[in-house]
């Protein structure tokens, strides 16, 4: 199988580096690049990459500021990404949960870049050892400490519900998780329905026995 990889950095020194290592294998080629993020649909159409290469280095210090680029970037992708990060960047559940693999670029080598693009090629996700054992330790905590039927619902539907256990509104909680406002009360509805609930302060008084308090400038 050819894999077809486009590259984003700044900094031409690190395009080159990154076209370098991947040449070590003929079946990973790199058919398109840019120093701006902004140009990443014009290279899509144009190339047609199986998936992105991205030096996240660009992307803002914060966590918060890298997550919301990351998703914009994935929406004007549409194709899985590789980021490689500096070694103060913690990957965390929203970046696997937008289809992101972290690589830290200190520790990274030709081989594991290489081994990485075919992973996510094929389908798959790569995770470092350390931090898949770190999110299956919250996944199983967080799993702990929900009602029994909160664990009833879909993935989506609780990130729903933990944002509307924060008093935030169908729009609001649409530009947090990038989804239609109708989506969103697909799954407010659905919730309701699951957990036997009739409105929303009632998803907002069930979190609050479950130790997850509103915010006080909760809207109900």
């Amino acid at each position: 199988m050819h894999t077809k990889a486009a590259v984003i950095a700044a900094e031409a020194l690190v395009r080159d580096g990154i076209k370098s290592m991947l040449s070590i294998d003929r079946t990973v080629s790199v058919v398109g690049e840019s120093a701006h993020f902004a140009d990443i649909s014009q290279v899509r159409r144009r190339v047609d990459p199986d998936l992105f290469i991205i030096d996240a280095s660009g992307l803002g210090p914060g966590g918060e500021v890298r997550t919301r680029w990351t998703r914009s970037l994935v929406d004007m992708a549409d194709r899985p990404l590789v980021l490689l990060a500096d070694d103060g960047v913690q990957p965390d559940m929203e970046l696997l949960r937008l289809g992101a693999c972290v690589l830290k670029r200190s520790r990274m080598s030709a081989a594991d870049l290489v081994s990485s693009v075919r992973m996510l090629a094929i389908g798959y996700l790569p995770v470092e050892r350390g931090l898949a054992q770190q999110l299956a330790h919250r996944a199983l905590e967080e799993r702990a400490g929900e009602a029994p039927h909160v664990r009833l619902l879909t993935p989506r539907e609780r990130e729903v519900f933990h944002l509307l256990a924060r008093g935030k509104s169908n729009m609001e909680i649409a530009a947090s998780l990038t989804l239609a406002n109708s989506t969103v009360k697909t799954h407010v509805q659905g919730i309701l329905k699951k957990l036997g609930l009739t409105s929303r302060v009632e998803v907002v008084m069930l979190a609050h026995r479950q130790g997850r308090r509103p915010a006080p400038s909760a809207v109900l």
